[in-house]
């Protein structure tokens, strides 16, 4: 509650930084997950979006060994909508494959659990990627459903790791949500969060957004 209103109030701070030359002042927003967002950024300010999604394709492409990701789920149909256009244009002509997870509600149960709606993970080396994450227990239950389905593994990528509590630690290789990721990688978008988690763990590994940053220029 309270976030919606936070960002516009910081939008207009932000929009009235002093006019460049006639030329307004860019403000790059990367995987926003409200795009209206990008709205509230006004007078001498004009906000431009981007994507992280580069970051972890790269990645992949670097892989070698037999764990080399050829899967990637979604959480939700609309993390597929924001994201699978991409990944079908970066990877076309390769066997990778798509695959969207949706929470249901059975008849009789007040609980919701992941369905995979769609593509198949049996055999496949998945990473399962959103644009943020809380406590991840939605991302836990899609990694949970997926090796039930057949994955050989399961990896994670969020570009804004919130984490409250220092949830992270569930996902270290020691946490009770450790074991269902081969690897977990997020970027430094938060860095009071990112900058927490040891550079030697063997399940997290943080990706500097800069270098994309630069590239987006």
């Amino acid at each position: 509650a309270g976030r919606i209103a936070t960002c516009n109030t910081t939008a207009k701070l932000i929009s009235q930084l002093p006019d460049t030359g006639g030329r307004k002042t860019r403000v790059m927003i990367y995987d926003i997950h409200s795009p209206p967002t990008q709205y509230f950024f006004a007078g001498s300010c004009a906000a431009t979006l981007h994507t992280a999604c580069p970051l972890i394709a790269r990645k992949i492409r670097a892989q070698t060994d037999e764990e080399k990701i050829d899967c990637i789920a979604f959480p939700d149909e609309g993390a597929c909508k924001r994201f699978g256009k991409f990944f079908t244009k970066a990877f076309k002509g390769t066997a990778m494959e798509l695959v969207t997870c949706c929470k249901k509600r059975h008849v009789g149960s007040k609980d919701r659990v992941v369905e995979i709606f769609d593509g198949d993970p049996q055999g496949k080396n998945v990473l399962i990627m959103d644009d943020l994450i809380q406590t991840g227990g939605t991302l836990y239950d899609c990694a949970v459903k997926l090796k039930e389905s057949g994955a050989k593994s399961v990896s994670g990528f969020v570009m804004h790791a919130v984490f409250p509590k220092e949830s992270w630690r569930r996902f270290t290789r020691e946490g009770d949500r450790g074991a269902a990721f081969a690897r977990f990688w997020l970027t430094n978008s938060n860095p009071s969060v990112s900058s927490r988690i040891p550079a030697d763990d063997e399940v997290f590994e943080v990706l500097d957004l800069a270098p994309q940053v630069l590239r987006d220029l």
